[in-house]
């Protein structure tokens, strides 16, 4: 066949396919057409369900609307909700909309020009509104290892929808856009968190700071004076549970920097299997949701603290412990924080070590306001 032939063919298909497209469902501009929005999570308070604690667990978080308008094209963000159990799901099946009118700009000093909303649906609304799909394999209770799946839906004003199924990867995943429209909970057995539990008076100890994005061997020879430095000075803290937060959330005020700051964690333990935890079966992580400290970095900017990546930093180099500089951990160190699941952190001497990213930004990237993004290892032993 001719190339000449050959090549028309191609240019054919190409303009066909391409004119059979329907931009009008991509969330970002195409071809410089402003056709989108998304709905960005800034933060998530829990990953879980206490399935001791159904009353006092939930959905819950702060969303963001991004549109070409700074959240102005938004008419409502629709939830639904499916449930697993093994392979059984139920049909979705909708349980909250958010007007437009409940979300608001952000309060200074922010970089943000959305506007946005705290959401927050009980898990009793949850499975209120799965009693009525037409396939649900909920009977009863939820059990330990089950998902209820929510669903936003962004309606615009236009008319226009968008979710999981007409997005892309670039918005679904990624720090910036952090877009993913489907936001699971995983119900856990969470006995060690019973009313009461983990409340009190502590003893907080920095135990150790390193920088995530520096190895041993570096951090061996070539360890920055500014990086060992006390940000948590030894103080003695009071657990207790938040008024409109979930069953598991604590918060406790801390000198920080030479400021009164108020953290906010969640106690979050893995799911059942012994592997699940890098310690033991009886281990469980501390969350630490996304949150602004409030300490000024810079005349408008102001440090945030976010919850670190899974891994550990460990002593690959095979270098003895006592041979790192003074505040690298000496072993190694898990980057996540942890608590025993089988102590309820009420008898003298019980500990928790919380383990956080300081200076991140206020959407949770970790490249540092002011200096490079250290990660705190704090240890907290009950008086």
């Amino acid at each position: 066949m001719n190339k000449k032939i050959v090549f028309s063919v191609i240019l054919g298909l190409v303009a066909t396919v391409m004119s059979c497209r329907d931009e009008s469902t991509y969330p970002l501009p195409y071809n410089d057409r402003n056709i989108g929005a998304y709905m960005r999570v800034v933060t998530l308070y829990s990953n879980v369900i206490d399935l001791n604690n159904l009353s006092g667990s939930a959905l819950d978080g702060v969303f963001e609307a991004v549109d070409e308008e700074y959240g102005e094209l938004l008419e409502s963000f629709d939830i639904v909700v499916s449930f697993r159990r093994g392979l059984a799901v139920s049909s979705e099946v909708p349980v909250k909309t958010v007007a437009a009118s409940e979300f608001a700009p952000v309060a200074e000093p922010t970089y943000s020009e959305y506007k946005r909303a705290r959401i927050k649906i009980p898990t009793a609304d949850a499975i209120a509104a799965l009693q009525t799909a037409t396939t649900n394999p909920l009977v009863g209770n939820p059990l330990n290892g089950d998902v209820f799946n929510f669903r936003g839906i962004v309606k615009l004003k236009n008319g226009k929808t968008f979710t999981n199924s007409n997005t892309n990867i670039n918005i679904l995943s990624g720090q910036f856009y952090n877009s993913t429209f489907v936001y699971s909970q995983v119900v856990r057995s969470q006995a060690g968190i019973a009313a009461g539990s983990w409340q009190g008076s502590y003893a907080l100890t920095q135990v150790s700071l390193w920088s995530p994005n520096h190895s041993v061997a570096l951090h061996s020879t070539a360890f920055p004076t500014y990086l060992n430095e006390k940000l948590f000075p030894d103080q003695n803290v009071t657990l207790e549970t938040i008024a409109d937060g979930l069953s598991t959330e604590r918060k406790f005020t801390v000198n920080y920097r030479g400021e009164s700051v108020t953290m906010r964690i969640n106690l979050e333990p893995a799911p059942t299997t012994a592997s699940s935890h890098p310690l033991a079966a009886n281990y469980g992580n501390v969350f630490i949701p996304l949150q602004n400290t409030g300490v000024d970095c810079t005349p408008e900017r102001q440090i945030y603290w976010t919850w670190p990546v899974g891994g550990a930093f460990g002593l690959s180099t095979g270098l003895p412990a006592g041979l790192l500089p003074v505040g690298l951990p000496q072993a190694n160190t898990f980057n996540r924080g942890y608590f025993n699941t089988s102590q309820n952190g009420l008898t003298a001497g019980q500990q928790m070590f919380i383990h956080v990213d300081d200076d991140s930004d206020e959407y949770g990237r970790r490249n540092g306001y002011c200096t490079w993004v250290r990660r705190v290892s704090l240890r907290l032993t009950r008086l």
